[in-house]
C-alpha cells in the first residue's frame, strides 16, 4: 500500500508541476513488492536503517507506518527511531487494533515491544508529536487475513487523509470536516457499485478454483497501477495460503520505469520475480495451457488496441479468459473486444467534476474496487480448493514470528493439547528430518522461521502428528491421500475425537458451497 500510495501521490505532483515528495519503504525492498519476502520485517534495526537511509539530508519528515496488526517490528523501530528524534520526524502509525491490543512479544534486535512503542506514541499525541490512527473496523472474515479489510482500510483512510491535505495546500484554506466526509462518501459508493456484480464474481471464483484445482494456473494482467493491486493479490497468496509462486500472479501492463526506488533488484533476477508486460509474453504466454485462467483488468482510458492484440493471443491458448472493465458514464467498449470475452465484470462509474487532485479519486475507487475483486475472487477460490478450515488459513507458511506463533495457536486450538506440546510437533515439523536437539530447542524463533520459510505444509504436517499420534512421515502419507488439506484434517479431528470443530467444518463447506 505504501508503494501504490507513493506511485500515485507523486503522479498527482508532477502533474501539478511540483516536485515529488513520497517515498516508500517497504520490508525486504522492492523485491517484497513482487514476490512474498515476509520474514524481513522481524527485524527493528533494519526498518531503521532503511529509514535512515532515504531522509538523509532531509529536515523535516512525516514517517506513515503502517501495521495493520500493529505487530511488525519493521515499522515499530522506525516508529520509535522517530519519536527519539522528534526535531526531523513526525510518526504517524497506521492500524487496526486497539492499541492495548498490538503485540507484546520481545523484538529480538530491539529494546521495546511494539505495544509499548504505540503506547508512548499515544501520549505524545497530545502534543501533537506523534499520531496513532487505529479505527476499530472488526476482525476479518478469514482470520488474520489483514490483506483484506485491514489493506482496504489502510487505502481508504490513507488517501482520503493525503488527497485532503492536497486540497487544503492547493486551495490555501483550513482543513474541514466535509471534505473528508466528502471523499469518504466516494468510497462508500464504490463498494456499493462493486458488490452490484456480486453473481459475476462468485463466477471467476469458481472458475479460478477449478483451475487451480486442475493444478493449473491463475494470471491477474492489470494496466497501469490496476496491475499493481494485481501483483499484490498473487503475491499475498503464497503466505496466506501456503500457494506455490505460480499459482496467483499479477503482471503490471505499462511503463513501471519510474515507480521502484531500485529497479535493479527485480529485473532479470527469475522467475519468481517476473511481473512486466516482456515478462508475461516471453515466459508466460508460450507455456498457457487450457487449464489455466487469464484474467485482464483494464480501464477504457487504457490503450484498447493493446488489450485486445494480447486477448487474441491468450485465448489461442485459454479459453478460460475474463474481464474486469472500469468506464465511466458514457464510455462503451469496442465490440470487436467485448465479443473475445465469454464472461466480462464490466463497472461503470459516474462522471465526477473535480480539480485536478479531486480527479484523483476516481482512479483510487477503481484500484479499491478491482481490489475488492480480487481478494474475493483469490481467497475463494482458496477456500473451494480446501486450503481454510473454518475461518483459519491452516495451510499458511511459517515466513515471520508473527505467522510463527499463529500457526503455533491453531495447533493448541485443534489438537486441544498443551502448549509445550504443540511447539514440540511444530519444531519437529519445521526441522525434519534432523532430530531436535537441546540446541535446536533453545534457537531464538528468527532460526526456526529460516527454516521453514521454503516447506510446505508445515502447520498440517505438525497438526496431523498431535492428532493422530504418528510420525512426520505417517503424516505426509495421510495429507497425499486425501483430496485437500482441509478433508485430511477434518477425517483426523473425526478419528480423534474433535466432533465439535469437524461439525463446524461441515457446516462452513455447505455455506460456502
Amino acid at each position: 500500500m505504501a508503494f501504490l500510495m507513493s506511485v500515485s501521490f507523486n503522479q498527482l505532483m508532477k502533474g501539478l508541476g511540483q516536485k515529488p515528495l513520497y517515498t516508500y519503504l517497504i520490508a525486504g525492498g522492492d523485491r517484497s513488492v513482487v514476490a512474498s519476502r515476509e520474514g524481513t520485517e522481524d527485524s527493528a534495526l533494519h526498518g531503521i536503517e532503511e529509514l535512515k537511509k532515504v531522509t538523509a539530508g532531509k529536515k523535516r519528515v512525516i514517517v506513515i507506518g503502517i501495521s495493520v496488526g500493529l505487530s511488525a517490528p519493521f515499522v515499530a523501530g522506525q516508529m520509535d527511531f522517530c519519536m527519539n528524534n522528534s526535531d526531523i520526524f513526525l510518526p504517524v502509525l497506521v492500524g487496526f487494533n486497539p492499541v492495548n491490543m498490538a503485540r507484546n512479544d520481545p523484538i529480538e534486535d530491539w529494546n521495546s515491544t511494539f505495544r509499548e512503542i504505540a503506547q508512548r506514541m499515544q501520549k505524545l499525541q497530545e502534543k501533537q508529536k506523534a499520531f496513532v490512527l487505529n479505527p476499530a473496523i472488526g476482525p476479518e472474515g478469514l482470520s488474520g487475513s489483514s490483506r483484506m479489510k485491514g489493506g482496504s482500510a489502510t487505502k481508504i483512510l490513507l488517501e482520503t487523509l493525503l488527497l485532503a491535505a492536497h486540497h487544503t495546500v492547493e486551495r490555501d484554506v483550513g482543513a474541514r470536516r466535509s471534505c473528508l466526509l466528502e471523499i469518504l462518501r466516494t468510497f462508500e459508493r464504490a463498494h456499493k457499485v462493486t458488490y452490484s456484480q456480486g453473481p459475476k464474481i462468485a463466477t471467476l471464483m469458481k472458475q479460478a478454483s477449478t483451475s487451480l484445482q486442475k493444478k493449473g494456473r491463475v494470471y491477474l494482467v492489470g494496466w497501469q497501477t490496476l496491475g499493481i493491486i494485481a501483483i499484490m493479490d498473487g503475491v499475498e497468496c503464497i503466505h496466506t495460503f501456503g500457494a506455490d509462486f505460480q499459482d496467483v500472479r499479477g503482471f503490471l501492463i505499462g511503463d513501471h520505469s519510474d515507480m521502484f526506488n531500485q529497479k535493479e533488484e527485480i529485473v532479470a533476477q527469475g522467475p519468481q520475480f517476473s511481473f512486466s508486460q516482456e515478462d508475461f509474453l516471453t515466459s508466460i504466454l508460450p507455456s498457457l495451457t487450457e487449464k489455466d485462467t487469464v484474467l485482464f483488468i483494464f480501464t477504457l482510458d487504457d490503450n484498447l488496441m493493446e488489450v485486445e492484440t494480447l486477448v487474441e493471443q491468450v485465448k489461442k491458448k485459454t479459453p478460460n479468459i475474463q474481464a474486469l472493465a472500469h468506464s465511466t458514464v458514457g464510455q462503451s467498449l469496442p465490440s470487436s473486444l467485448k465479443k473475445l470475452f465469454p464472461s466480462m465484470i464490466s463497472i461503470t462509474w459516474p462522471l465526477l467534476f473535480f480539480d485536478y487532485a479531486g480527479n484523483f479519486i476516481q482512479k483510487f475507487q477503481r484500484e479499491l474496487s478491482t481490489k475488492w475483486v480480487l481478494n474475493t475472487v483469490s481467497t475463494g477460490a482458496h477456500v473451494l480448493c480446501g486450503k481454510i478450515l473454518h475461518n483459519h488459513m491452516v495451510d499458511l507458511r511459517l515466513r515471520n514470528s508473527k505467522l510463527f506463533w499463529r500457526g503455533l495457536a491453531m495447533l493448541q486450538r485443534f489438537s486441544e493439547q498443551p502448549k509445550a506440546q504443540c511447539i514440540e510437533s511444530l519444531l519437529k515439523a519445521i526441522h525434519f528430518p534432523q532430530e531436535l536437539s537441546e540446541e535446536i530447542r533453545e534457537a531464538p524463533i528468527s532460526h526456526h522461521i529460516q527454516v521453514a520459510h521454503e516447506k510446505e505444509q508445515v502447520i498440517p504436517i505438525a497438526l496431523l502428528t498431535l492428532l493422530f499420534r504418528c510420525s512426520i512421515p505417517e503424516a505426509e502419507a495421510h495429507l497425499a491421500a486425501a483430496p485437500s488439506v482441509c478433508e485430511a484434517i477434518r477425517n483426523a479431528l473425526l478419528r480423534a475425537g474433535r466432533k465439535r470443530h469437524a461439525d463446524s467444518f461441515d457446516t462452513l463447506k455447505s455455506t460456502t458451497g
